[in-house]
């Protein structure tokens, strides 16, 4: 028997013995029952600082003549995110003192009924969808078939798709935003005996960015700035880009450091007095400004799928240098529309980091070139038009 077979089975089982709190959760929710109808369920884990939450607040501002409910499962550290997703036509229910209490794992089970039996008992047939989201993992079994079930993935991480695996029967739909990531999850599948026929349910749809109508002109005038926006973590590995921005101050290149995010504690004190902690950025408006206030973006990143980050800088004209990894070269071309550390050593790539910088240093017009390539790339690209096309034909549009 496959792995995946047996993971079938191991499901199966679970839910036997979760089936009272299911159904205590569904018998719950028939005595109160939602005030409105909704066509978009969604569930999403949380509304904090992030790209992956950016893209879910994108998806949901393509259909404002849609009545949405939200689920957010999972505790957000800030909520600086929260404000995307408030629009007329949607429902916000943060249900994380639920969901994400390990001390009460059985609420959890319980809302997994209340959920279901919401959903299932619409007057009219909605769509169901879910952002990388553990709990909308752990609902979807418990759907009606004939409800349309999607989820969008940011990334094919092993560990994280041992989690995913169970429930590939259960979703219709499986968005995927490179190539890369596409093809790296059909190999989990074969690896772990999935049928082929699954391997058809995945989509690749590309985020968008806004892409705004004029960019400042830059002069590109002593120092360069410099500057990396996101979570902290080690696969973003922060200290490789606080040892580039050490050995170019040691170099007395002409360049400023710019961190923006939740990570001062990572940051090196040594490195202080010469760079600038701008403490994280309300997504939208926030880093607009941010993206068209800097000059170079810089990413030493481990792995990626394609950040929102990058989309972002290249919209606003910002030259990229990030490491090749994930879906990164799908969209950066070196030296056309911004800049590549192929190295994995990470020696190496602090040594290519530092030569690009340099380089860039010397050359403004170069600086210029790619930041208009960039710019003219994202136009064609990462358009809300195309973005929300995608989207509206694989959830109502029959993809």
């Amino acid at each position: 028997m496959a792995i995946y077979d047996w993971l079938q089975v191991k499901r199966k089982l679970e839910e036997i013995l979760m089936m009272p709190f299911v159904a205590y959760g569904k018998w719950k929710a028939r005595r109160q029952p939602l005030k409105a109808t909704y066509d978009l369920f969604c569930f999403f884990s949380k509304y904090e600082l992030g790209g992956a939450e950016k893209v879910h607040a994108d998806i949901i501002q393509c259909f404002p003549d849609k009545k949405i409910m939200i689920f957010f499962t999972r505790r957000s550290g800030n909520e600086k995110m929260l404000h995307l997703f408030a629009m007329k036509n949607v429902e916000i229910r943060d249900i994380s003192g639920k969901t994400d209490n390990k001390w009460r794992y059985w609420d959890n089970l319980v809302w997994r009924g209340i959920c279901a039996y919401y959903i299932n008992h619409q007057p009219v047939k909605p769509v169901v969808f879910s952002g990388q989201c553990n709990f909308g993992y752990k609902v979807f079994p418990h759907i009606r078939k004939d409800i349309l079930k999607a989820e969008l993935i940011h990334v094919a991480e092993k560990k994280f798709s041992w989690i995913t695996f169970p429930y590939i029967g259960v979703m219709d739909k499986r968005v995927m935003i490179s190539a890369t990531i596409i093809g790296r999850a059909k190999e989990f599948y074969r690896q772990i005996g999935v049928p082929d026929t699954y391997a058809g349910r995945i989509y690749k749809i590309i985020n968008k960015t806004d892409i705004p109508d004029t960019l400042p002109v830059r002069e590109y005038r002593e120092p360069v700035k410099i500057f990396y926006a996101g979570r902290g973590g080690y696969p973003k590995r922060i200290y490789l880009i606080a040892e580039i921005a050490r050995q170019c101050h040691r170099l007395e290149l002409p360049v400023k450091f710019y961190f923006a995010g939740n990570f001062e504690d990572e940051l090196p004190g040594d490195i202080r007095p010469y760079t600038v902690y701008l403490g994280q950025k309300e997504g939208g408006r926030e880093m607009m400004a941010l993206h068209q206030e800097m000059d170079v973006l810089l990413m030493t990143s481990a792995s990626e799928a394609f950040p929102m980050v990058i989309m972002e800088a290249m919209a606003n004209g910002v030259v990229v240098i990030t490491t090749a990894v994930g879906g990164i070269p799908e969209h950066i071309t070196h030296g056309e529309n911004g800049f590549l550390i192929k190295a994995e050593e990470e020696k190496e790539i602090i040594r290519q980091g530092i030569e690009q910088i340099r380089s860039l240093c010397n050359d403004t017009t170069l600086l210029r070139t790619i930041s208009r390539n960039g710019r003219t790339y994202a136009e064609q690209n990462f358009s809300t038009a195309v973005f929300c096309q995608a989207y509206t034909k694989l959830l109502f549009g029959g993809l």
